[in-house]
C-alpha cells in the first residue's frame, strides 16, 4: 500500500517558479497568429543586432534577475495601499514567469547597453535607473497584454513604491556589473 503525503507536507518542485503564477483573468487568452509574427521579428533583431557576448550576457542576465525577483517577492509583504516592506520569510511565496525571463533577454541589450550609450554619467545613471527599470517594465507589461491579454499605476506594470531597491539595483549595475561581469563575457566569448 502506498503512502502519500498531504498536499501541505509535498516538497515544491526546483522548477516550480517556471509556471505562471497569475491567475486565469477574464480577459486572457492564447497568443494569436500576430503575436507570434510580432515574438519572431523580436528575436530576429536580437540575434542580428547583438554580438555573442551580449547574448551571453543577456541569458545570464535575466536569469539573475529571474532569481533575484523571486527572492525579492519572498522577502517583501506589499500592503494594500501599494507600499513593499522588507520581511524575510513572511510566508509569501516567491515568483516570477518563463514569459519574463523571455522579455528580460531580449530588452537586456536596452536595459543595459542603451541606457549606458545615452547617459554618460555614472551618478547620473544610478539616479535615474528607477525610470530605466518603470520603462522596461511598462513596454514589457504592455507587450504582454498585447500577447496573452494580462500583467500586473499602468495596468499595475510599474510599483513606485520600489524606487529605493531600484536605486540599489542601479549602483550593483554600475559598481558591479558594468566594471567586473560584462568584461568576463567578452572574455568567454574569446574561448567559444
Amino acid at each position: 500500500m502506498a503512502v502519500t503525503r498531504s498536499k501541505k507536507h509535498q516538497k515544491a518542485s526546483p522548477w516550480a517558479f517556471l509556471k505562471a503564477p497569475a491567475p486565469p483573468k477574464t480577459n486572457s487568452h492564447p497568443i494569436s497568429s500576430l503575436g507570434y509574427i510580432f515574438i519572431a521579428l523580436v528575436f530576429v533583431q536580437w540575434v542580428h543586432a547583438t554580438s555573442l557576448a551580449v547574448k551571453l550576457q543577456c541569458v545570464v542576465g535575466a536569469a539573475l534577475f529571474s532569481v533575484t525577483e523571486y527572492n525579492f517577492y519572498t522577502m517583501t509583504v506589499e500592503a494594500p495601499d501599494g507600499t513593499v516592506s522588507l520581511k524575510p520569510f513572511a510566508g509569501r511565496p516567491g515568483h516570477t514567469t518563463i514569459h519574463q525571463y523571455i522579455m528580460n533577454v531580449f530588452y537586456i541589450p536596452i536595459l543595459i547597453h542603451g541606457y549606458h550609450a545615452l547617459i554618460g554619467s555614472t551618478w547620473v545613471r544610478i539616479l535615474l535607473f528607477p525610470i530605466n527599470i518603470w520603462v522596461l517594465e511598462i513596454i514589457q507589461g504592455y507587450t504582454l497584454i498585447f500577447l496573452i491579454g494580462y500583467d500586473a499605476f499602468f495596468h499595475g506594470n510599474i510599483k513606485l513604491w520600489y524606487i529605493h531597491y531600484w536605486l540599489l539595483m542601479g549602483a550593483a549595475l554600475e559598481l558591479v556589473v558594468l566594471p567586473y561581469v560584462l568584461p568576463l563575457t567578452y572574455r568567454i566569448v574569446e574561448y567559444i
